[in-house]
């Protein structure tokens, strides 16, 4: 099989060097496609076998924020992964030598905050967003690389896009910056794309994630909520909504017979054509041609229905007062309906509870209440009471069935009531 994989996959161009390997162009010879090589060194006593059961799971995830896993080729001392390609290149190159507005950059790590948001839910965590590892197309849409590689906890996550959207923003292609000063540094960053209260926002909403350590589903509500963020967005599909709003034309099908009278016809000139495509269904032209001269008969019965026409008129002239006063007298049973409708507003009156919950508006500060060790009920309850949506898995575990084991993000955290705040349940000892 390595052999196999030697010769349908041909290294055509190196990209670059990354920390765990290299990354390279290459061909598809049987399906004659381009695809993307990683070659990655394993280091001294690792098994190549090992290293490919890690990536069994996140093999079936196939997200468009990702790079999907083609194919895996494993020889003694190193490992071969095959990964769709895409249109772009990697964004390490580009930093240094483009520069992106403050809307064009709040968009992208949104975007991709939504992708990680996505590979939560498959349990796909702790791989890096540094640039080195994100692919920028040419539409200016990111996604990641390596996602079965564990990075630490500062490349990974919501402060990881923080990092990457100061690098961004500042144009530094290092990001090192430690994420505690993050947002002094880009406070003291030009920005000239960004309005005064645009830049005091997002500092202000950076200074809250890293210092918080406040949840990925908080960073992507809050860029989301940025003054001229639903802006950029509307400009962002100008195509998209032009061709949803134009007026759609129908073509009508022209049915078996029409067609085939057309094809006699072809000898005729453009004028009529057009006038048969317009009516596909009036085939039957040669009708007026024995209606041109009627006989008397039909002028008797025309006569007669035009008589009878005019004495059924004149009976509802003289029957129309009454018809009238009838009909006003069948109004005044009408305020009964209306009582009815008095009567059914009371039961519409909205709970405590209804209200109580009305009151809470998304964007207001909340703290993450802890989940661990409630019933799944409960956690619900507590969830809801904090102004936050919910999700949860179901898993192994040894605590008693119903039992919710952790939680993300961690309790006591800073957040906003709409986010988002994931738990796993037991189901008890298998």
């Amino acid at each position: 099989m390595p052999d196999q994989l030697e010769t349908r996959y041909v290294t055509r161009e190196h990209i670059a060097t990354l920390p765990h390997g290299t990354l390279q162009y290459g061909e598809d010879v049987y399906l004659n496609r381009t695809v993307l090589l990683y070659h990655i060194t394993l280091p001294t006593g690792s098994r190549g076998v090992d290293y490919i059961q890690t990536l069994h799971h996140k093999a079936a995830f196939i997200h468009d924020g990702f790079h999907h896993i083609l194919d895996t080729s494993v020889s003694e001392h190193a490992v071969k992964i095959v990964l769709q390609a895409r249109n772009g290149s990697l964004l390490s190159s580009q930093i240094g030598h483009k520069r992106w507005t403050y809307q064009v950059v709040t968009a992208m790590i949104s975007d991709l905050g939504v992708s990680l948001l996505d590979a939560l839910e498959e349990r796909i965590t702790g791989f890096s967003v540094r640039a080195d590892n994100l692919w920028l197309s040419e539409s200016g849409k990111l996604s990641v690389l390596n996602y079965w590689n564990e990075e630490e906890l500062l490349d990974q996550g919501a402060i990881g896009l923080c990092r990457l959207m100061v690098s961004l923003l500042t144009r530094d292609a290092t990001g090192s910056d430690a994420y505690e000063v993050l947002h002094t540094n880009l406070e003291r960053a030009h920005i000239p794309s960004a309005t005064t209260e645009q830049k005091a926002e997002l500092v202000r909403l950076v200074k809250h994630i890293c210092q918080s350590q406040a949840s990925l589903s908080s960073l992507v509500f809050g860029l989301r909520n940025l003054p001229g963020a639903q802006q950029a967005e509307n400009a962002a599909m100008p195509a998209a909504a032009a061709a949803d709003s134009a007026p759609r034309r129908m073509v009508p099908v022209m049915p078996a017979q029409a067609a085939a009278a057309q094809h006699e016809d072809d000898d005729e000139d453009d004028e009529h054509r057009t006038i048969v495509r317009g009516l596909p269904r009036r085939t039957a032209a040669p009708e007026p041609a024995r209606s041109e001269a009627p006989s008397r008969a039909g002028w008797k019965v025309g006569a007669v229905s035009a008589a009878a026409f005019l004495v059924s008129a004149a009976a509802v002239w003289a029957v129309w007062p009454s018809a009238s006063e009838k009909s006003d007298k069948t109004i005044p049973p009408q305020p009964k309906a209306t009582a009815a409708t008095v009567a059914i507003t009371p039961s519409a009156t909205p709970t405590p509870k209804a209200s109580e919950a009305s009151v809470k508006q998304p964007g207001d500060k909340t703290i993450v209440p802890n989940l661990v060790g409630q019933m799944q009920a409960g956690a619900e309850e507590l969830a809801l009471q904090a102004g936050l949506h919910y999700k949860y898995f179901l898993v192994d575990d040894a605590k008693p069935q119903g039992t919710v084991i952790r939680q993300d993000p961690q309790p006591g955290t800073d957040g906003f009531q709409g986010d988002n705040v994931i738990f796993w349940v037991s189901k008890g000892s298998p």
